[in-house]
């Protein structure tokens, strides 16, 4: 993989959903976005890539502003899924993921990462809503992009396809390449990112390792929740 840019969030604010976030996400790390409901995630994941146009501050790519760069380029260097992906046309499984696939093996190599390789055939519509989000995914896998930009990927996967979901990040990252992710499960945080940024209330309140983040006070202070919990 081709050395990458770091991704620079530098104080942006989205109305009162966002307010001052300056952080630096570099390659090479597996990032777990995490927060309450409402706390920001899904805005801050939306600007990260471009989607969304801060109403102050700026997101960078090295020293471009994200939403600068032009799409077709920004598409060859960030692939972002959100948390829902509507379907509405009968296209197999096999048809929307090789929509954007880098390469046909990039396109293979995702299919076996979810387990679909048997159900390329079958038509969207006739599938399990996690089967869908199987393919969701698959189909961000495909496309081979240095960043990846993940929102609550592992909703409605059973542990088996989160486990193996997470395998593949981590060794995307061992390329060179990074993943930034929103999740609720604080234990899959814990124990599978090495770097957390920590949302409430539209505030970034820390970041870091997650033994650093994920204390007993934040998670009593934020969560309401004891260290137990996370294990």
């Amino acid at each position: 993989m081709k050395q990458i840019l770091p991704l620079c969030v530098e104080g942006i604010g989205v109305d009162s959903a966002l307010r001052g976030v300056t952080a630096t996400l570099t390659p090479g790390r597996l990032i777990g976005v995490v927060g309450p409901n409402g706390a920001g995630k899904t805005t801050l994941l939306r600007c990260l890539v471009g989607d969304l146009k801060p109403t102050v501050g700026v997101v960078t790519l090295g020293a471009r502003p994200v939403r600068l760069i032009a799409p077709s380029e920004r598409a060859r260097q960030l692939t972002y899924l959100p948390q829902v992906t509507p379907i509405s046309f009968p296209f197999t499984l096999g048809e929307l993921v090789g929509l954007g696939a880098a390469t046909p093996e990039a396109m293979a190599l995702a299919l076996g990462c979810m387990e679909l390789e048997g159900l390329v055939s079958r038509s969207l519509l006739s599938l399990s809503g996690g089967e869908r989000q199987r393919a969701a995914l698959a189909r961000a896998l495909a496309q081979a992009t240095p960043i990846l930009v993940l929102d609550e990927p592992l909703a409605h996967l059973d542990p088996r396809y989160q486990s193996r979901l997470l395998e593949f990040c981590v060794g995307h990252c061992h390329q060179g390449g990074m993943v930034v992710l929103a999740l609720h499960d604080l234990r899959l945080a814990k124990h599978w990112c090495e770097w957390v940024l920590l949302l409430n209330d539209g505030e970034l309140c820390a970041e870091g390792p997650p033994r650093d983040v994920l204390t007993e006070r934040s998670l009593q202070d934020i969560f309401g929740v004891t260290q137990a919990f996370v294990g």
